[in-house]
Parts: C-alpha cells; sequence; structure tokens
C-alpha cells in the first residue's frame, strides 16, 4: 500500500507541477472564462497549523492552478456559521467548502460513526495504515456515497494529527482514570468514560481556563493544540500512546456548487485536495517530532504511556464492542455502516491486533 500511496503523490505532483509550469489553463480547457467565487470556511482559528500550514496553500493553489477562474475566500472558525450548521450552509450553498468532522453530523449521518473523525483507539496505528484503510480499501468510497445523498461532495478524510490527552496529575494506567474531568470528543469521550472518567464537550479556546479554575483535571485532541493553546502551562502530563493514527477530519463541499463547475475545474480542486491531504499529514508528523523531542523539555512536560497490555485492554474491552454496537444500531438506518465495519475489522485481523 505504500508503494501506491507514493505513485498517486507522484501523479498528484506532476499535474500541478505541468500547471505551474505553464502558468494557465489552456484556453480549450478555460470554458467560457467565467469567475467562481467560493467560501471556505476553517474548522479552525486564525494562525493555527490548519489555517497557515494547508488551508492558506489550498487556496492559493487552486487560484493558481485554475488561472484565477475559482477564487476562495477563507472565513474562520464560527465566522459564517457555527460549526454544527456547516452540513446545512454546504447544502443550501451558504458556502462552498469547509473542512469538517462527520461525527458533527452522527445524529443525521449514520456513516459519521464509522469515519475517520470518530474511530475508537488503535484502530490504525501509521499514517500508512490510516491512508490504506480509508483511501484504498473503500472506507471514503462508502462515506462519499452517504454525503452525496445529502447535497455533499466529499474530497477526503485527511490527518489532522495524533490524538493524545494531558492532565494536571499523573495518569500512569487506566485505573488512574476513575473520576477524571477531561474534555474529550467522540469515540474517544466514549473510551475514557468507559474507564471511569467523566468527558464533557468544550471547545477548544474554553479548556485552559476550565482546567486552571479545576472544573476540568485535562482535555485531548489532536497534539497541536496542547501546543498552541499553551496547555503545558496547566497540563504537565502528557499521555499516550497516541491513540487515534491520526485523527482525521475531512473536506467537504457543496454539491450545488461543485455542479456548477466545469470539469476541469472540478479536477483541478480534487488534485489539489489530494495535496491538501498529503500537505496536513506531513506539517503535523514532522512538528509533532518537534514537540517531542524539543518543547516538551522546555516546557517542564512528563510523557506517560498506557502499557501494551492495557492497550490490548483497549482494543478488545472497548474498541472491537464499540464498532459493533455501532453495526448494530446504526447499520439499521444505513447498510453502509455494516460494511464499513466489515471493512475495518478485517483490516486489523490482517495487521494481527486482533484474532
Amino acid at each position: 500500500m505504500r508503494n501506491r500511496n507514493l505513485g498517486a503523490l507522484f501523479v498528484v505532483a506532476a499535474f500541478v507541477a505541468s500547471v505551474f509550469a505553464v502558468g494557465f489553463i489552456s484556453p480549450a480547457l478555460a470554458a467560457d472564462g467565467k469567475v467562481f467565487q467560493w467560501k471556505f470556511q476553517s474548522h479552525h482559528t486564525p494562525g493555527s497549523l490548519a489555517v497557515e500550514s494547508v488551508i492558506k496553500p489550498f487556496i492559493e493553489r487552486v487560484e493558481k492552478m485554475s488561472g484565477g477562474r475559482l477564487k476562495m475566500s477563507l472565513h474562520y472558525a464560527g465566522e459564517l456559521v457555527d460549526y454544527a450548521e456547516v452540513d446545512k450552509a454546504l447544502q443550501a450553498n451558504m458556502i462552498q467548502i469547509s473542512n469538517t468532522s462527520s461525527l458533527f453530523f452522527r445524529g443525521a449521518i449514520p456513516m459519521g460513526w464509522i469515519t475517520a473523525p470518530n474511530m475508537p483507539p488503535f484502530v490504525t496505528r501509521t499514517n500508512d495504515e490510516f491512508n490504506e484503510l480509508f483511501h484504498h480499501r473503500g472506507i471514503d468510497q462508502l462515506v462519499g456515497e452517504a454525503l452525496a445523498e445529502r447535497g455533499i461532495k466529499y474530497l477526503g478524510c485527511h490527518s489532522v494529527g495524533n490524538t493524545y490527552f494531558w492532565s494536571k496529575k499523573p495518569i500512569n494506567s487506566l485505573e488512574d482514570l476513575k473520576g477524571f474531568k477531561v474534555r474529550f470528543f467522540g469515540s474517544m469521550s466514549d473510551f475514557v468514560e468507559h474507564f471511569g472518567a467523566s468527558p464533557v464537550m468544550l471547545p477548544h479556546p474554553e479548556t485552559y481556563m476550565a482546567i486552571a479554575m479545576g472544573t476540568l483535571d485535562g482535555s485531548g485532541t489532536a497534539w497541536w493544540l496542547y501546543r498552541d493553546l499553551k496547555l503545558y502551562e496547566v497540563c504537565k502530563y502528557f499521555v499516550g500512546p497516541a491513540f487515534q493514527v491520526p485523527q482525521g477530519m475531512e473536506l467537504w463541499a457543496s454539491q450545488k456548487a461543485w455542479n456548477e463547475l466545469p470539469a476541469d475545474l472540478q479536477a483541478i480542486v480534487e488534485a489539489a485536495a489530494e495535496v491538501f491531504n498529503k500537505d496536513y499529514m506531513d506539517a503535523v508528523t514532522m512538528q509533532e517530532k518537534e514537540m517531542f523531542n524539543k518543547s516538551f523539555k522546555e516546557w517542564g512536560t512528563t510523557y506517560t504511556e498506557f502499557s501494551p497490555e492495557e492497550v490490548v485492554r483497549i482494543t478488545q474491552e472497548f474498541s472491537i464492542p464499540y464498532l459493533d454496537k455501532i453495526a448494530e444500531e446504526q447499520g439499521k438506518k444505513d447498510p453502509r455502516v455494516i460494511k464499513a465495519v466489515e471493512i475495518i475489522k478485517q483490516f486489523m485481523k490482517d495487521y494481527g491486533y486482533i484474532k
């Protein structure tokens, strides 16, 4: 699968390079020269890793590759619509594209329970495994089908960095989770609650004060929010191993806006979306290494891990029953959920994570 991933990236890179080389789209592809204006609402705030390293380059790439025929204005989290209203805004073509998470819409989209953002712990354990499961074993195709029925064009899932959590107090074993008050999300909330913690959902900017005031004992999500929100000032313990490798999000577009694009602009957006996915994974992987190798020492952070035996326990006691429960409950609403769970469990068997 690694070679196939690299091969796909070479194709995208060659396409991008060819467009950059000529500097414009040929008149034959340019159709009537109409300029399309899209609004991109980010799930993230100004200055964040996602915005600076991935989203802005994506917008610039699309405009350059299209010869200026597709322009995107950038809007930050909550600027146009609340994060929980993104799906409706895309359906209504109020916004045209967004990086979002299907787990926010699990109530309306059964496949939201089984997509990358809602994976239980330790399903995939390397970036290559993530690419294989979602991009090559058919999960993305099933998600795309489900979203298409709701008027949303699915442009794929992507890494937003490995998921960890951090704490004011030492967490050395699953037993230490009992009574632990933590900000978490989706399947990760369900995981820590299963082992005795008390999870809550808060917007990221509110977590620092909640921890400082003692309302929470810690929080968890993609690692870089620990850095960017300076949560190391209030949480000196960083807990692994990475529970989701990586945490996923998704790139959605309005189907109505998509259908209005000529074929060449659709191809450009799809090619740029593949680079978007690669850029995000590269950025978070490299910067995470820097945090572990350099920043932890500067911040006075102590890193601890659950034991390999506890990883097995989490997988067998929580993750597999969680997937089975999703198949049973959500599969009645959408048979694709059952198929997706079968794909995931076969993948885990192939890698020796379950029998």
